[in-house]
């Protein structure tokens, strides 16, 4: 199965756009991919913290969050998740509260050998 990668699009002024994109590999490295928009054909390996820490500067230099992308070897990019301002990241489900903890009252008041209770 191939990874999922995280999309970020930069769109220029003329109407043409450029796609940055990683994935987390799960052993600390990452796979980062990058070309025009829906052709990612270049690729490299970084250490998954220099791949958050160029997320975080794509950013800065304008690009936008799109979301969760599948990348095949030929770079075409099929988009499975969206994300950005009218579709944020989905968070993950809030803890359940437990339900209030039941108290057995024998318990609290001593054991039941002599049966007197105050």
């Amino acid at each position: 199965m191939s990874p999922l990668y995280r999309l970020y699009r930069y769109e220029h002024g003329d109407g043409t756009a450029k796609e940055w994109a990683y994935a987390d590999l799960g052993n600390g490295t990452a796979q980062i991919r990058w070309g025009p928009a829906g052709r990612l054909r270049q690729s490299q390996s970084k250490p998954l913290p220099i791949a958050l820490e160029r997320a975080h500067e794509k950013t800065l230099k304008g690009y936008v969050a799109v979301g969760r992308a599948d990348i095949d070897a030929t770079g075409a990019v099929a988009l499975l998740s969206r994300e950005g301002p009218d579709h944020p990241p989905a968070l993950p489900a809030a803890p359940t509260p437990d339900p209030k903890p039941t108290r057995d009252i024998a318990a609290l008041l001593g054991g039941e050998d002599d049966g007197f209770y105050f």
